[in-house]
């Protein structure tokens, strides 16, 4: 017969700690506060013009922990089962984790010092936020562009040299990438995602209604003047649908009509808004794509710093994207 096993040696329990003479479990420790979430599969967006959901993953590009902090805090309100924020990607080292908040509870997001290692890691990941500056965006970009499963790429930094981002925009045309940006605040989904500082404070997003979708799709050149229709749309309509800024300067990686187009398209999308500039041209192919019937739905669309011709002196009102078509209009005038 063979020999008698031995007992299982019993499952070990935490420590008691006795106190007038009834025992309570030992305290917990730092640690026993962190939240963990498991990489999850990638998910597809629902349509092809939609280009974030409540379960989009991203990267961000650069050490940003503010902003970083900001988008778990917008995933927590929003009630997302995730957070949209998978890891950091720091090229120059460091730390391997980050802490930060996922509501009162604490939470490790990974750093990645390889962009190769870090899509390893998170097949799931098909968004970026880039925050690297006007002197790395350009090589940083193209090398993300590499990576077959990105889809957008929201580029931060000013400056940008404008060969570099018509390279940037050409090579995103031809690999399908859609670039926000550059020198932009990026943009928000209401109840699903938003990209970095967007939407400001926590107590703006509250106010203007940004934790749930709305119906109005906006596009605006700037970042700051996105907030105000942030507010303005919560007050006046029942809030945001998707709100993108496209930067202020001359190359964006797509323009108003991009967007506005995406907005026609999506059937959640009832009405959309645009925020124009005077000086830029852009606006006119917004024009004509409703004059044959392209845009069919409700429009409302204005185009500041039309009084900046009521000035003896020059007065700028537009971004960077609106010096040159500006002064080849007022060539032709004194032409006239």
């Amino acid at each position: 017969m063979p020999a008698a096993q031995p007992p299982a040696a019993p499952l070990a329990t935490a420590p008691k700690i006795v106190m007038n003479g009834a025992q309570t479990p030992e305290p917990m420790s730092a640690n026993d506060n962190i939240r963990r979430f498991d990489a999850s599969s990638r998910v597809p967006s629902p349509l092809q013009e939609v280009l974030f959901h409540n379960k989009t993953r991203c990267f961000v590009y650069g050490m940003q922990p503010k902003a970083v902090q900001g988008m778990l805090d917008f995933d927590f309100i929003c009630k997302r089962a995730n957070p949209s924020v998978a890891g950091i990607v720091y090229t120059f080292g460091g730390q391997f984790v980050s802490k930060m908040y996922w509501g009162t509870s604490e939470t490790l997001l990974p750093v990645y010092q390889s962009v190769d290692k870090a899509f390893e890691k998170h097949p799931d990941v098909d968004t970026i936020v880039n925050f690297a500056s006007s002197r790395s965006v350009y090589s940083s970009t193209m090398e993300l562009m590499n990576i077959p499963q990105v889809r957008s790429i929201a580029i931060i930094a000013e400056g940008v040299p404008e060969r570099r981002a018509r390279e940037i925009m050409v090579t995103a045309k031809e690999k399908d990438i859609t670039i926000i940006g550059p020198a932009t605040v990026g943009g928000i989904k209401p109840g699903a995602y938003k990209i970095g500082n967007t939407g400001g404070m926590m107590d703006n997003i509250v106010a203007s209604k940004l934790y749930r979708k709305g119906s109005v799709g906006y596009v605006s050149k700037s970042g700051g003047m996105s907030n105000e229709l942030n507010n303005i749309v919560s007050q006046c309509a029942d809030g945001v649908y998707e709100g993108i800024a496209i930067g202020g300067d001359r190359y964006p990686g797509t323009s108003f009509i991009d967007h506005m187009l995406r907005y026609q398209s999506d059937p959640e999308c009832k009405i959309l808004l645009l925020l124009g500039e005077v000086g830029g041209v852009e606006e006119y192919r917004v024009i004509e794509a409703v004059k044959n019937g392209t845009i069919t739905k409700p429009i409302v669309a204005w185009a500041i710093g039309t009084c900046a011709g009521m000035f003896k002196t020059e007065v700028q009102f537009g971004h960077a994207g609106c010096l040159r078509q500006l002064s080849t209009r007022n060539r032709c005038r004194e032409e006239e």
